[in-house]
C-alpha cells in the first residue's frame, strides 16, 4: 500500500492561522491587528508558518503599542 506524501504548508489563512495557534477566528483576528502579526500573499491575506512560531514563542516581538484596547471610558479634560 503506498502512502500519501504530506508536505507541511507554509501559508495559512486567517483560519488555519487561528487553529494553527491554538485560537477561535475572532481571538486570532483581534491579536492578528494589536499585535502587528505580518501577512503575506498577492492578497495579503496569509500568514507565514514561521511567523506564526516566532509569535507563538515570543508575542511581546510584535506588539504594537498604539494598538493596544483599552476598556472602559477614556477620562476627557475640558
Amino acid at each position: 500500500m503506498i502512502r500519501p506524501i504530506t508536505v507541511e504548508r507554509q501559508f495559512y489563512t486567517q483560519k488555519e492561522a487561528a487553529e494553527y495557534c491554538g485560537y477561535c477566528v475572532v481571538t486570532f483576528r483581534s491579536f492578528a491587528k494589536d499585535y502587528e502579526i505580518p501577512k503575506c500573499g498577492p492578497k495579503g491575506d496569509r500568514y507565514r508558518k514561521d511567523d506564526l512560531d516566532d509569535f507563538m514563542s515570543d508575542p511581546a516581538n510584535f506588539h504594537n503599542p498604539v494598538r493596544t484596547r483599552r476598556h472602559g471610558h477614556a477620562q476627557v479634560v475640558v
